[in-house]
């Protein structure tokens, strides 16, 4: 079969119109350009697709290698055996005991690359220069060929040990997935999706090495690949790579009759019947409050449903918004949607104060769960958000949800299908059907997980650690860089920020301006500069509660379906809209409402008031929270970036207070306007800003902030123990702090970050087996800079592995690292430069940050000189900067296990007590 070209012209929303400039009378209806766009399809007789989606202006290709067998293809009492086989694959050594395995071909490639198991499907994906195209379409041909060449059982069993820490850490450190997975194996018994993936402990450890390639050679077949590749690359010379490099794998020149590539997914679960009759499975895990599981089973990706799934969960969002938020019994809720093949999940999970309140909340949540209809919920709204959130998915195309869409269409257009099921299912008659058919009460399946009860504790003190290794022993990479890498900037490339343009309005407000990008979406950042210190609470709260005072009637960004947020980071507050370009005026005159409007109304403030203190109460009893204000409070002791707001001073602001702050400090001469994406010629877009907000005087008060101060450095070293009695797993985290950086020194803190991520995954996951991962951070403020650690490992284990990670921060401390560790660390940070700035998204958030690091326009563009710039020398010169010996260590675990070990090793420990409720008076 020839390969067809499809060429399309997608208007998303309405046609672009013209609009007057007054909130009364501008056409509050999305608008939206075309999106020009070609996909190539090539069907191979092996059963092998191709599908090739051509950007002419992406600086990166990506390909997405998608395998039809996933969790529910997996052999009964083999669970977790798809994802294990993910795993081995990088091992594989294609040419020999001795060639370099694929995990280390990849890191040497340049390319940023991740692989993904589904209940259905397994992918493996890469993005890396135009360049290197050739060369990694071959390694995943090789996959394909044997995808476990040169797999040793030593191999199998070190990385079956990984996945099974990896499980376990799920477990305790993620409670909520490990839940998640408790509610499927429940919920839907002997379904194929009410399988973990991923599998349990117990069942990873039966696996063997020939399960393994039994399973591998059943699945991993050509006429079960789904190939997509996206790009600059033109599609004839992508067809031409694969065709080559995969070669026999095609099946060109055969006569065999190509198979299908849909597959037929798990059908729909039948009825559940709970033993006893009971309405809800009740069980034990590692909560700190009852959570309470509400499931609905619903239709599928192959159903063509799923835009109704997600304005669904919208509405049941909505609705529990509207009735949960005040609620006294309840502590949080959320609610996700879950998308499988065959059926696909809606749920709600709900945090509750007393396990004795689960059923009438869970009552009250099936009563009400259409409540939010015609308040603050509305289907055209959600439609419109839902385009929106296509053009924003679009900036990086989603190739995995590609070859699912071709699976369960048989079609390869994923732009325009998705499109069209957006359009045909969100009327009001099919909408109202599905939720007529699937949202009601008696198909909802709910599960409560309660606290469990407080063990005993181990005392066992941290042991089997094996002496530091040597500067050379920073990971398995057993093949040399390119030949050149040694000059990243021929990988970090400018991004181009630089040609930002820069214009005042008549009322000095400034403009930031940056088109770019091939979709037609906009971004608009309207961000006020705070000049001095506050305490945390009062920016955010009175940015929220002017926002809710205005009289919000002529709004647009519900009817336009514009995201919007506001947000106070650092020294920034950000009100925020994301929209189709043609809807920029929209965006910029609710920016224009709510600037004319901004003082806080009493009423609307007395209102909210208690509902800002109840959701302060919610996070204050979240064990990350606390641990996060704990770390905080001592890596900036006595500064504001280290007090965290409380309930008392929540309840002390007055209206008076809040709009005396707006006064003073909303005016134009303290904003700039960040304007980034498919914007019109700078001649229009300045008198279109002008025409909008140029008339804006601001306020007239005088600021009472603080001035800046940097925050002083710790002191000495604090190990902080809060209490989570019966946790087997001690989750750490360390935090060491910076003087300010330099341009140069933020180059090479970044490339210190990679170097010690890989040294501590290393020793801590590969030899030693005790840790899934650590993430390694830098946290750059615009007064401080912290390096934070974080990792979670057995609690028997905490002392051995905190003394492990203070040992390896001194040994950089000590002796200069050999050239080729550094080359090899700069490498890494180089051939991700570019993703910093492959969205819109992400380059307005790095242009507001230059402006709150008083950073100019060029620093982004001249970071690749500051990274080829880093040595040896000057990476043990910073770490020399960092305040070893006065770190900060937080621990959450069991204190009766881990204070003893952590004494016993000479660390002197300060216990923090289990979290309880907080009483509030009226």
């Amino acid at each position: 079969m020839s390969p067809r070209l499809l060429a399309a012209a997608l208007a998303l929303l309405a046609p672009l119109g013209c609009a007057e400039m007054s909130a009364m009378t501008m056409a509050a209806k999305p608008l939206s350009k075309p999106i020009p766009y070609r996909v190539a399809y090539q069907p191979y007789p092996s059963g092998m697709r191709l599908v090739v989606h051509e950007d002419a202006q992406a600086p990166r290709v990506t390909m997405n290698v998608s395998y039809r067998v996933g969790a529910t293809d997996e052999p009964a009492g083999k669970e977790g055996l798809a994802h294990l086989v993910e795993h081995l694959t990088f091992l594989a050594r294609h040419g020999g005991a001795q060639s370099p395995r694929v995990w280390s071909r990849l890191l040497a490639s340049g390319a940023q690359f991740n692989a993904f198991t589904t209940h259905d499907s397994t992918d493996y994906q890469f993005s890396a220069p135009p360049e290197q195209f050739a060369r990694l379409v071959t390694l995943e041909a090789q996959r394909m060929r044997d995808p476990l060449a040169g797999l040793t059982e030593e191999d199998f069993r070190v990385e079956r040990d990984v996945v099974v820490a990896e499980l376990r850490e799920r477990q305790e450190t993620s409670p909520q997935g490990a839940q998640y997975a408790w509610a499927i194996t429940e919920l839907l018994p002997g379904h194929p999706y009410g399988r973990t993936v991923g599998g349990t402990p117990e069942s990873v450890l039966r696996l063997t090495l020939e399960d393994a390639r039994a399973f591998v050679k059943q699945h991993y077949t050509p006429a079960h690949a789904v190939v997509v590749v996206s790009g600059p690359m033109s599609s004839a010379d992508v067809k031409y790579e694969v065709a080559d490099r995969f070669s026999a794998l095609t099946g060109n020149g055969t006569t065999t009759q190509t198979p299908s590539v849909q597959r037929t997914p798990p059908s729909m679960p039948g009825e559940l019947k709970l033993p006893d009759n009971q309405r809800m499975l009740v069980k034990r895990g590692p909560v700190e409050h009852p959570r309470l599981w509400m499931m609905w089973p619903m239709p599928g990706l192959h159903s063509g449903q799923i835009p109704q799934l997600y304005a669904t969960a919208s509405l049941l969002r909505a609705s529990m918004s509207s009735y949960l938020f005040e609620e006294e019994r309840v502590v949080s809720f959320s609610v996700f949607p879950q998308v499988m093949d065959g059926m696909a999940l809606l749920v709600a999970v709900v945090d509750l104060r007393k396990q004795e309140d689960a059923q009438a909340v869970a009552e009250r949540v099936l009563d009400g769960r259409s409540a939010g209809r015609g308040r603050n919920w509305s289907l055209p709204g959600v439609r419109n958000a839902l385009f929106t959130e296509a053009y924003l998915e679009l900036e990086q195309l989603p190739t995995s949800d590609m070859a699912s869409y071709l699976r369960a269409t048989g079609k390869p257009d994923y732009i325009g299908g998705w499109q069209q099921q957006l359009r045909e299912g969100l009327t009001q008659h099919n909408f109202s059907k599905y939720d007529w058919d699937y949202f009601q009460r008696e198909r909802v399946r709910m599960m409560l997980v309660v606290p469990e009860a407080p063990g005993a504790g181990r005392t066992v003190v941290g042991r089997g650690f094996s002496a530091l290794a040597g500067a050379e022993d920073f990971g398995r990479w057993d093949v040399p860089l390119p030949e050149g890498t040694h000059d990243v900037r021929r990988v970090a490339r400018p991004p181009g920020l630089g040609a930002a343009g820069v214009f005042p309005l008549s009322n000095g407000m400034e403009v930031v301006a940056l088109r770019r990008g091939s979709m037609p979406v906009v971004e608009a950042h309207l961000v006020l500069h705070i000049p001095g210190l506050h305490p945390s609470l009062l920016p955010d709260v009175a940015l929220q509660a002017s926002w809710a005072s205005m009289d919000g009637s002529h709004l647009h960004a519900a009817n336009v379906g514009a995201r919007t947020s506001r947000t106070v980071l650092d020294h920034q507050a950000r009100v925020s809209g994301i929209a189709a370009s043609g809807n920029l005026e929209h965006v910029l005159d609710d920016m224009r409402q709510w600037l004319q409007d901004s003082d806080v109304d009493a009423p609307v403030w007395w209102h909210s008031q208690d509902g800002v203190m109840r959701q302060m109460e919610r996070d204050l009893q979240r064990t990350d929270t606390r641990a996060r204000h704990v770390l905080e409070a001592k890596l900036f002791s006595g500064h504001p970036y280290g007090i965290a707001p409380t309930v008392e001073q929540a309840k002390a602001l007055t209206p008076a207070q809040l709009s005396q702050w707006i006064d003073a400090e909303l005016r134009p001469g303290n904003m700039t306007l960040y304007l980034v994406g498919d914007l019109p010629p700078a001649e229009e877009l300045q008198r279109l800003a002008e025409s909008i907000l140029g008339g804006w005087r601001g306020g007239k008060g005088v600021s009472k902030a603080e001035p800046r101060r940097e925050p002083p450095l710790p002191a000495a070293r604090s190990v902080v123990l809060l209490d989570r009695p019966g946790a087997t797993q001690a989750d750490m985290q360390i935090g060491l702090r910076w003087p300010l950086l330099d341009a140069g020194q933020v180059a090479t803190a970044d490339v210190l970050t990679e170097l010690l991520e890989e040294r501590l995954w290393n020793q801590l996951r590969e030899r030693l087996g005790l840790t899934y991962g650590v993430q390694v951070q830098r946290d750059s403020r615009s007064l401080a800079t912290a390096l934070r650690i974080h990792t979670a490992v057995d609690a028997k284990s905490a002392a051995g592995t905190l003394e492990q990670l203070l040992a390896e921060l001194g040994s950089l401390e000590d002796t200069p690292l050999p050239p080729k560790l550094v080359e090899r660390a700069r490498w890494q940070v180089a051939r991700g430069y570019d993703l910093r700035f492959r969205t819109n998204d992400s380059v307005a958030a790095r242009l507001m940050d230059l402006s709150r690091m008083g950073r100019s326009l060029d620093y982004w563009e001249k970071y690749p000189e500051h990274l080829a710039a880093v040595t040896p020398a000057s990476m043990q010169a910073l770490v020399q900067k960092l305040s070893l010996g006065r770190e900060v260590v937080v621990i959450t675990g069991d204190a009766a296990s881990l204070r003893p070990q952590l004494e016993a090793a000479g660390f002197k420990v300060e216990v923090h007590a289990p979290t309880t409720s907080v009483a509030r008076t009226p």
